[in-house]
This record gives C-alpha cells, structure tokens and sequence, in this order.
C-alpha cells in the first residue's frame, strides 16, 4: 500500500479521499509486524524447543512478503479495462445526480460543455434525447474504447466511475459512430473525441443520438483514469 501510494497508483484502487488514511495504516500496520517479528525472535530464544517451529513461521512470513513486493514490481498496477466493462452495464449507475445536471448544462456556454466528461455527457443523455438540446455544444472527451455489441459502427468512449475502491467502479460512456471503427483502433484504446451529438441516421439502432466525431487521436491514459 505505502508503494502504491508513493508511486501514485493508489488512486487505481481506491478513491483519492482514502489515500492519507490508507497510508497511516499502513504505517501502523508496518509497525505491527516489526514489533511482532522481534517478539517473536524474543519468544525463540526464550523456548528452545519451540524454535523450529518459530523459525517456519517467520520464514513463511518473509516469504509471503517478497513474494507480494516481487508481484507489485513484475505485474504493475493497471486499470479496469472491456473485460469489467462487459460485467457491468454501461450508464446503468455512477451517473450521479442527472436532473440537476441538465438545469446546470441548460445555462453553461460553450467553455463549460468542452471541460464535460463522458460522464456529464451520459448524465444529459439520460435526460433528454432532444437534438436541439445538443446543438452548438462541442464534445471534447477522452476515455477508452469499448465495443457496444448491440449497434454496429459505434462505440463507447467509456471511463470508470470510482465511489470508494475499484470493486465499486461502474463504467460510464457516450455513443461515438463510426463506420469500420474495429480497423482503425483496438477495444482499450484511449482517445480523444472531438464533435457534437446528432440525430442518429440509422433509426433501427438503439441510440437515438451518437456523437459525430470531428476528430479521434489516439491519447495519453489520463494520470487518473478514474472519475470521483
């Protein structure tokens, strides 16, 4: 945990606002088995006969500890990717409050909407379907790709919503249409969306509005991948 935090990957795990206590417990913790591991060499030397198995067992707690410091080094921390994704409904939570959201975004400019997120975006979305509504408002979002297996030339751009740790994280996206997109990127991959919402020309599909993308580039993964 302390490795994590330092490094700045904790946050791929559990939300910011638990990073400090995290840390201080984690020190405690260190501390314990400090303490402990001299209480029980003490112990060793004060009970010969138990010496053996004291032995075993501080030798297994050494072990289970390299092994766990040589697992954060070769397996480094990463993100949830589609596989999570495909568990958990898209828009289905995480969302937050949708209706204060739109009479917010009902009197923002154009500044506001292009610092929105894919998660503002799917907020309004789940409160109004009205093209008008959209019109003039410049997408600019980055997240990932994840299939949406249901509608053929879209995508998601999806990012995960974190409320208390990664076991919590609900993916949050918006419709992108695209033709073909499986040739020009792979699912995972982090982009940047630029575009506006429209009408959805294929009626039979289940989005009636997608964005219409001006421009995808493919992006950095943000710092923090997660949205608070």
């Amino acid at each position: 945990m302390l490795w994590l935090y330092f490094s700045g990957n904790l946050s791929l795990y559990i939300h910011p606002r638990y990073h400090l206590f995290t840390a201080v417990m984690s020190v405690i913790a260190v501390c314990a088995v400090v303490l402990g591991s001299g209480y029980l060499a003490r112990e060793s030397d004060e009970h010969d006969d138990h010496e053996s198995g004291s032995k075993v067992a501080t030798g297994a707690s050494t072990l289970l500890s390299v092994g766990t410091l040589l697992a954060l080094v070769l397996i480094p921390p990463a993100t949830l990717g589609t596989t999570t994704v495909d568990n958990r409904a898209i828009n289905q939570t995480g969302l937050g409050d949708t209706a204060a959201l739109l009479d917010s975004a009902q009197l923002s400019d154009a500044t506001v909407f292009s610092s929105f997120t894919v998660r503002e975006w799917a907020g309004i979305l789940r409160q109004t379907q009205d093209p008008a509504f959209f019109r003039g408002k410049p997408v600019d979002a980055v997240g990932f790709i994840a299939a949406d297996p249901e509608n053929e030339g879209v995508f998601y751009l999806t990012r995960f919503v974190v409320s208390c740790c990664s076991v919590d994280a609900q993916p949050v996206g918006v419709p992108v249409s695209l033709a073909g997109w499986e040739s020009q990127f792979e699912e995972e991959t982090w982009v940047r969306v630029t575009g506006e919402f429209t009408a959805n020309a294929n009626t039979q599909q289940t989005h009636p509005l997608v964005v219409t993308p001006a421009s995808i580039e493919p992006a950095e993964q943000p710092n923090e991948p997660y949205l608070f």
